[in-house]
């Protein structure tokens, strides 16, 4: 017996190290699922009615079902954030009824920096420009104040209700699929008790 303790010990020791036995939790970002949106905040919008000036997307959207998402980086094309948004941009069109709204904020250090914010702004100009209803702000990479966008998440969705946020899904970079994709959808179609 007192031989097979230590291996044991050994084994969990290894496995957690390789990350087979894992005790950490899963990446939390933002207001979890029956918290309150925590308030508004005012940052440069690349479209929309108030395009070039800072305006609250929270404001915005009221009390409507809203598809919220944090993000620290411009996707490409085919990347499942650029894929996402223009899904969105398509249930809002399909579902007008239901008068879903989202908006992307963007995260990003850039935007604190004078010499490098016009670039970041004119990344998301070009990623904006195929969004007919999806709404962009870009901010500093801090987020909203009581919001606890954590730094390590490349991208928080927020979905929520008369600001009860009803589904919260984090991402570390590079984690976020189109299964994923898949679930923020299907989730956003029961947020609007949408059938199909």
């Amino acid at each position: 017996m007192r031989t097979v303790l230590p291996t044991i010990l050994a084994v969990i020791l290894w496995s957690t190290s390789c990350g087979l036995y894992s005790a950490a939790e899963e990446l939390k970002s933002g207001p979890q699922p029956g918290e309150t949106i925590p308030g508004p905040f005012h940052y440069l919008n690349v479209n929309g009615a108030h395009a070039g000036n800072p305006h609250c997307l929270v404001c915005e959207f009221g009390l409507r079902p809203v598809v919220l998402i944090f993000a620290r980086e411009a996707p490409s094309d085919q990347a499942p954030l650029a894929v996402l948004l223009q899904k969105l941009d398509e249930a809002m069109d399909r579902y007008k009824n239901a008068e879903l709204r989202a908006g992307v904020v963007v995260l990003n250090e850039d935007f604190a920096k004078e010499e490098t914010r016009k670039d970041l702004v004119r990344r998301w100009e070009g990623t904006a420009k195929d969004l007919k209803h999806v709404l962009v702000a870009v901010a500093g990479p801090d987020g909203p104040e009581n919001y606890n966008i954590n730094k390590n998440a490349d991208v928080t969705v927020l979905l929520y209700k008369e600001h009860k946020v009803v589904a919260n899904f984090a991402f570390a970079k590079d984690k976020l699929t189109e299964k994923d994709v898949n679930a923020i959808l299907v989730a956003m179609k029961g947020l609007i008790g949408a059938k199909s």
